[in-house]
């Protein structure tokens, strides 16, 4: 308990100085002052700008201040005293801020405006926004996973292969299916006895390896919230199927694997460089793919388990500071910045799949869009689960409970054992969230 008061004390003393060295009149030239938080990447920066701009020529009694930051600047802002007005967060903080009062409740902000309507998000987007029956934000951009796959390889092996013929991936995948086009796909092309080619990239990432334990009936908590269920059978089973691909297999590269030629050794280089046929990957390695690369590549679903081919969704969305003494400007502003045109902009620039189902659905499925298939994400969203596991506030325990299975990729520990130490440092972390007043 020591660490959370001089952690929270931490905050309110950063944010005290922020607040000095930044805090401006609400009111000026007669219009209404907000602010808006949002993450500093060049495109996030670019997005806003551009929303603004749109929004305040709308809305000339409101001008709005952007802020730029990540997480922790958010969470020091709040604890000060001198929240954003709105902000923009990832879903697994809702919880974590909705049951300290730091943000409001939408609900009565939607049932009073008659001109709204939440048909405009996709149904996981909104899930996400939800704590305790009740939603606390507009969903503003997120992405599934998907397989992503090099057409190139795959034509290359058929080519010379006929008789061993590989279809692409799709609908109908199995997991026998992905682990015998891995396989197959895995080349030495230059004879040196080294692999120039890998049929797959395995991650054990907290946004991936989940994916694998649901699609074979198995789950990271349990329901009440209160114990890890990775030491269950069903769990153990995917994180070993996961594990095989690697270290029995070889068809997916190690953390020591290095590969002559590629300009920096990781996941995505190898793609790129086309030393890898498929990875499992979200809508946002788009901004390394598009205008980069000089293959084939198209998407398909991930290859079913013994239960699903359920997907993982990760998303955000706008927050409103329960400090803000303009409510009602910042209602306006939230629903501006998640309607169609604002949609589109976002859309443009490449990244996640925005929350609107309207403008995303209209852009996936135009003529000639490419990749020829990039409208699957919108069949992936329907087929996917938010991350029910995470929770801000754990203290560090979640990410030391991650590394025990990161490790899988270094050879470090057997399947079992990674998932017995996950479970142990997990249940620590979830004890202490309880005792301070539970998920």
């Amino acid at each position: 308990m020591k660490v959370l008061k001089w952690s929270v004390a931490a905050a309110i003393f950063a944010g005290i100085i922020f607040c000095f060295s930044t805090c401006h009149t609400m009111e000026s030239k007669g219009q209404v002052e907000i602010s808006l938080f949002t993450w500093p990447a060049k495109s996030t920066m670019d997005i806003a700008k551009k929303r603004l701009a749109l929004f305040e020529k709308e809305n000339p009694d409101i001008k709005v201040r952007l802020i730029l930051g990540y997480e922790d600047k958010y969470l020091t802002m709040i604890t000060g005293g001198v929240a954003p007005d709105v902000g923009l967060e990832g879903d697994k903080e809702i919880p974590f801020y909705a049951k300290r009062k730091a943000i409001l409740p939408l609900d009565e902000f939607i049932k009073k405006d008659k001109d709204f309507s939440l048909d405009r998000f996709f149904p996981i987007a909104l899930e996400g926004m939800k704590y305790k029956g009740k939603l606390y934000g507009l969903p503003e951009e997120g992405s599934s996973v998907a397989l992503i796959y090099n057409k190139d390889i795959f034509d290359r092996w058929n080519k010379a292969h006929p008789d061993q013929h590989l279809d692409y991936p799709n609908e109908k995948w199995t997991w026998a299916d992905f682990r015998r086009a891995a396989k197959l796909l895995t080349q030495d092309t230059d004879g040196d006895g080294k692999t120039d080619v890998f049929g797959a990239l395995i991650s054990f990432s907290k946004n991936r390896f989940p994916i694998q334990v649901w699609q074979n009936g198995g789950e990271i908590i349990s329901k009440d919230k209160k114990r890890c269920m990775l030491t269950e059978p069903a769990a153990v089973e995917a994180i070993q199927w996961l594990y095989d691909i690697i270290w029995k297999d070889h068809s997916a590269p190690t953390a020591f694997t290095a590969i002559e030629g590629v300009g920096s050794v990781s996941e995505g280089r190898f793609f790129v460089e086309e030393r890898v046929a498929m990875m499992m990957e979200t809508r946002y390695a788009y901004s390394n793919l598009i205008g980069k690369t000089h293959f084939n590549w198209d998407i398909a679903p991930l290859p079913r388990g013994k239960v699903s081919n359920v997907s993982l969704y990760i998303g955000g969305g706008w927050l409103m500071s329960s400090q803000t003494h303009h409510p009602e400007e910042c209602w306006r502003l939230m629903k501006f910045i998640t309607n169609e045109r604002c949609a589109e902009i976002l859309l443009e620039r490449g990244r996640a799949i925005s929350a609107n189902k309207i403008a995303t659905t209209k852009f996936l499925t135009a003529p000639g869009h490419l990749p020829k298939h990039d409208y699957y994400w919108i069949d992936i969203m329907h087929n996917s689960r938010v991350k029910d596991f995470e929770f801000r506030g754990m203290w560090g325990f979640f990410s030391r409970a991650r590394d025990q299975i990161g490790y899988l990729s270094t050879g470090r520990l057997t399947p079992k054992q990674a998932c017995e130490n996950f479970c142990k440092i997990f249940d620590e972390g979830l004890k202490l969230l309880w005792e301070e007043g539970g998920p």
